[in-house]
């Protein structure tokens, strides 16, 4: 047994397949260089949780649940929780929590925190789980203690990113390709509308549900029995147009288009044909505003607002939508100027202050000694 613990927990961004891991689809996402940093060690007395933020905690790991009115405490005691299914008497600790990356930017600061303290509690009690554990694990936390109906792309590319490299995620078969990320003379810059965004209460949940009757109503027409909305093609979807509601043709219609683009950008990759990968990422944020719906003028605007410039071959919103970030593949010797103009733009449309990361593929989750 451990008594002081030291986990990185990184952040993620997705490159493009946004919406697509809920759906049983491809995702091609990698972790970066910003991270959660938990601090622990064996406590004597109750658990103590603080924050940097200045949030703290005290509890004793024996009582049992009881949903907190302060939502980030939900994600410690949800993890506690689900780890007493495994060992009922766990030890009480002490957790000191750091972090770099912004919370409701779509950097996936939130599955980083549950996966960090999931990794952490185990190592504390001699709990092995592996990484296939800690992501069910980490998942049972989010859907039933937080309400995210979300896939498990984060968690899978917390746990298994690589440096420098980019991940082709099967979703529904968990099949695993990397990808190098040679960007050469560009890099993947983020830009945080600060538009704070807590999926549980916006039509995130909406899009799963929405998905989900898409899907009953094509197995139903074509005859199949598909587990995910992804299995189905853009024949059989056109073949159930005229039966589905026109928000869960579009929200179909853009999980099977996006599926398609996060395959052709592996491939484009590894070509290093930035160019028309960069047209695939204007490609997916347009389908995420007018089909998906999941936009927002603030994201809109960043987007827009690089279409002028030809040192920026892509860009496009990320994450689960309505704030957050977007992506933006950017020469290197563009980027501080761009970064002057596009924040004074913001500032003067907006009223707020535009959050800049140039993001660095980095790899998963590690335990410092």
């Amino acid at each position: 047994m451990s008594d002081k613990i030291h986990i990185k927990s990184p952040g993620r961004l997705n490159l493009i397949g946004e919406h697509t891991d809920y759906n049983g689809g491809y995702v091609l996402p990698c972790a970066i260089n910003l991270s959660v940093d938990l601090y622990f060690e064996i406590s004597k007395k109750k658990s103590n949780v603080i924050t940097d933020l200045g949030y703290s905690m005290k509890f004793d790991v024996k009582e049992n649940y009881i949903k907190s009115e302060i939502h980030w405490e939900n994600y410690v005691l949800g993890v506690v929780q689900e780890l007493k299914k495994i060992k009922h008497d766990l030890i009480n600790f002490n957790c000191d929590i750091k972090s770099t990356l912004p919370s409701g930017s779509g950097i996936s600061s939130s599955s980083a925190l549950v996966c960090g303290l999931i990794k952490g509690l185990c190592i504390l009690n001699d709990i092995e789980l592996d990484n296939s554990g800690i992501i069910d694990l980490s998942r049972n936390v989010e859907h039933k203690y937080i309400g995210v109906l979300g896939g498990i792309m984060d968690q899978f590319t917390i746990l298994n990113a690589k440096k420098n490299t980019a991940i082709l995620l099967d979703c529904s078969s968990l099949k695993v390709k990397y990808i190098d990320l040679d960007l050469k003379d560009y890099e993947l810059l983020l830009l945080n509308t600060n538009v704070k965004h807590n999926l549980a209460n916006t039509q995130y949940n909406n899009r799963v549900i929405e998905c989900k009757q898409a899907l009953e109503i094509i197995n139903k027409l074509v005859g199949e029995n598909y587990l995910n909305l992804s299995n189905a093609s853009l024949n059989e979807l056109s073949l159930a147009k005229n039966k589905l509601s026109k928000e869960n043709y579009n929200r179909a219609l853009f999980v099977l288009r996006e599926n398609k683009r996060a395959v052709k950008a592996a491939e484009l990759l590894e070509k290093n044909d930035l160019m028309q990968f960069g047209e695939l990422m204007y490609a997916s944020h347009y389908g995420l505003k007018n089909n998906y719906e999941v936009s927002c003028k603030e994201l809109d605007y960043l987007v827009e607002a690089t279409r002028e410039y030809k040192d920026i071959l892509g860009a496009r919103m990320m994450g689960g939508g309505f704030g957050g970030c977007t992506i933006n593949l950017i020469n290197k010797n563009f980027t501080k100027k761009f970064i002057k103009i596009i924040t004074q733009q913001y500032k003067l449309n907006f009223k707020l202050d535009l959050g800049v990361i140039i993001a660095k593929p980095q790899e998963g989750l590690k335990i410092i000694k």
